[in-house]
């Protein structure tokens, strides 16, 4: 598929989920109720959002093995400019940009940083699914809804995907000989000259791949993903307030994971749509109508989006990078 089929499907994947969103809601009526919001909670929100970012950042360190230690600038730094290209730039190149720019800056392999990005994945999968099980246990999801049907297919996936990276990731780590004879496997039908290259890339990828024969340290990561998403559920629970939504104390994670979900769907850049839909499905299970539904989502997606593109765009200027140039990482 190309990439300009690709992007056109992005958005029009985009484009759909905005009008299911905003069906039987004027446009009128939401930029109303975004006029009447508590801005003071945006700021807040904002603020927890960059704090949310820099756990992240911290927690890359402990997935990283490195002959020094690399500073929470250099990986703060790294990790706003990949989720800002993930913001502003089609096809999900903040995955490849994040490594791609801490490499740069720490002369350090970008196929086993990449790697890296990986695990974080399977990690930050494992982290939901644990927040998803707590917020079952307190607010079952009925299926007798259409936001209720939503949810629960998109927890099933959340759980066949994560368990499936997870043991893709773990069987790898423990098994050397499975890890070569993956490569040799994947390599086979390459002509002579590149597959020596390209054996020798995927070597330092899985390299890259080192934290679950490591105990002592994946307690430590599990405990900074909490954090971090613990901070996430906070922010989301002051949208809820800024909008005057009364939720239970777990209203937060229920959203948390919602969206973890909603986002995962392949979109255009920034999550628009995916995102609002997810929002307005997950404050349907709490009896919230569109018509607070709606503009909670664009309040929620713009103090996302704000504070993530900005700072990200900081840090790119203050590498001397530009939008063209991170743009050809993933060519």
């Amino acid at each position: 598929m190309s990439r300009a089929l690709k992007l056109l499907i992005g958005i029009a994947v985009s484009a759909v989920c905005v009008w299911l969103s905003m069906r039987d809601v004027r446009p009128s009526e939401v930029w109303g109720a975004l006029r009447q919001a508590n801005y003071l909670g945006f700021v807040a929100v904002t603020g927890l959002t960059i704090a949310g970012f820099w756990v992240r950042a911290v927690r890359w360190r402990s997935l990283i093995v490195s002959p020094r230690r690399l500073s929470t600038d250099s990986l703060f730094s790294a990790t706003m400019i990949g989720f800002m290209a993930n913001n502003v730039l089609p096809f999900r190149l903040g995955e490849f940009v994040r490594p791609w720019a801490l490499a740069r800056r720490e002369k350090l392999s970008k196929t086993t940083l990449l790697a890296t990005v990986v695990v974080e994945r399977a990690v930050d999968m494992l982290t939901l699914l644990g927040i998803l099980g707590l917020a079952l246990l307190v607010h079952p999801i009925s299926a007798d809804t259409e936001a209720g049907r939503m949810t629960r297919a998109g927890a099933g996936v959340l759980v066949v995907a994560c368990l499936a990276l997870t043991a893709f990731v773990i069987a790898l780590e423990w098994s050397p000989k499975l890890a070569h004879g993956f490569i040799g496997w994947l390599t086979r039908p390459l002509p002579e000259k590149i597959r020596a290259r390209v054996s020798a890339m995927l070597t330092h990828f899985f390299e890259g791949l080192g934290l679950f024969r490591d105990l002592p340290r994946l307690a430590w990561v599990f405990a900074l993903s909490f954090l971090m998403f613990g901070i996430f559920a906070l922010g989301l629970s002051t949208c809820m307030a800024s909008f005057g939504l009364a939720m239970p104390w777990y209203g937060g994670l229920i959203m948390l994971v919602i969206t973890a979900i909603g986002i995962m769907v392949p979109a255009a850049p920034g999550y628009i749509g995916t995102l609002n839909l997810a929002c307005v499905a997950g404050l349907a299970l709490f009896g919230v109508g569109r018509d607070q539904a709606v503009p909670f989502s664009w309040f929620y997606w713009a103090s996302q989006w704000i504070p993530v593109t900005l700072v990200g765009f900081y840090y790119l200027r203050r590498e001397g990078l530009t939008l063209r140039s991170i743009g050809e990482v993933g060519a």
